[in-house]
């Protein structure tokens, strides 16, 4: 039986013991939960995010870039449990919850190229790194992993937006707000 992903009321209640296979979500734009974990860290002084290439074979958006690990709230799980969980399956790191900060939710609908229904609430996270790390990626989603400064990533968006998952304008500034605040206070 495939997974089940928490279906979610317009208020962003998860609705009890409701639940629905990927199949109906996309098919009729059923509202659920999606946790987004974007990793940053300080690397000789300058400011750098990582960015996840997604696998030529997803469903959704292949090949293109985008937070650095994420995926659906299943039934019953919180949106933090599974920030957790998608960073530990995507790309092998094991985070503890309160090392996430959540930076917002966005309640989005958008159409695919291939006609699926994303209508979702997102629950968007940073996360610090802030020692050196090894990734193991999980092939069936993630082709590649790629650190840019965030100079470099702002004129990413600007000059090639067709690389990245349309999340839109609103969300990728929200995304390098927190990011430049929270390296800016950052605690030893």
């Amino acid at each position: 039986m495939e997974e089940l992903w928490q279906i979610y009321d317009e208020q962003g209640r998860p609705l009890e013991n409701k639940g629905a296979e990927r199949g109906d979500i996309f098919g009729k734009g059923l509202l659920h939960g999606a946790s987004h974990v974007w990793i940053c860290r300080l690397n000789k002084g300058v400011a750098e995010i990582l960015l996840q290439k997604r696998s030529a074979t997803k469903e959704t958006w292949p090949n293109l870039y985008e937070f650095s690990a994420g995926g659906h709230v299943q039934l019953h799980e919180k949106p933090l449990m599974a920030a957790v969980r998608e960073a530990r399956e995507e790309i092998g790191i094991h985070v503890a919850e309160s090392d996430l900060r959540l930076i917002s939710v966005q309640k989005v609908y958008m159409t695919t190229e291939n006609g699926k229904i994303e209508n979702e609430f997102q629950y968007i996270y940073l996360y610090e790194l802030r020692s050196e790390i090894n990734f193991t990626l999980q092939n069936s989603e993630v082709a590649a992993l790629q650190w840019q400064t965030l100079e470099e990533f702002k004129h990413a968006l600007e000059s090639n937006p067709t690389n990245f998952v349309p999340h839109g304008n609103l969300y990728f500034s929200t995304v390098i707000n927190a990011i430049e605040f929270e390296l800016a206070n950052r605690h030893p």
